[in-house]
């Protein structure tokens, strides 16, 4: 098993897992304009010529944002993710590494998707920030491979991240303040 950078010739299978990992709406970016961005990279967690998954990372300056990591649905729970996300986190040992997932609310009707996802990242080396990101009308909570973060540079990094994406700059909100 490896990670490697993205190549054309897997492109149906990653085009396949990231479509079928994520909504339309949560899709901020194609994988043509994935592949062509000199500012992020796409890599593949590749099994004997097979996709296993897919880790998109968005760079800026001393920092990573993982905007997607993908297994393929018919082998997920088996490690993979947590493997893909341990070689992301060594590779990028010297930087602030961050991601966003949806805000862990009982009231939401999928909370317990919401927690594991949550349970999933804090296994694997993040941190639970104190910090909310809002967009529109959602809110989701910031996860940092260190357990404090400045904040003036995760809103720079943010900033950055939507300049990529063409979307709103999200509102970023300390918890105690909510």
């Amino acid at each position: 098993m490896k990670v490697i950078k993205f190549n054309k010739k897997y492109y149906k299978r990653v085009n396949k897992i990231y479509k079928e990992s994520f909504p339309k709406e949560e899709r901020y970016i194609s994988l043509n304009k994935m592949i062509k961005n000199k500012d992020t990279e796409l890599y593949c967690l590749i099994n004997k010529e097979e996709v296993y998954g897919i880790i998109y990372l968005i760079k800026y300056k001393k920092m990573i944002f993982i905007l997607y990591l993908a297994i393929n649905s018919e082998i997920r729970s088996k490690g993979y993710g947590s493997y893909l996300l341990k070689w992301c986190l060594n590779k990028y040992n010297e930087k602030d590494i961050y991601l966003n997932i949806d805000e862990v609310n009982e009231n939401k009707k999928d909370y317990e998707t919401r927690k594991k996802r949550e349970k999933f990242y804090l296994k694997n080396g993040f941190y639970m920030t104190e910090y909310i990101s809002e967009e529109d009308t959602q809110k989701f909570n910031i996860l940092c491979n260190h357990k404090t973060i400045k904040i003036e540079d995760y809103i720079e990094l943010d900033k950055f991240v939507a300049q990529i994406l063409d979307e709103p700059v999200s509102n970023i909100i300390k918890k105690n303040n909510l």
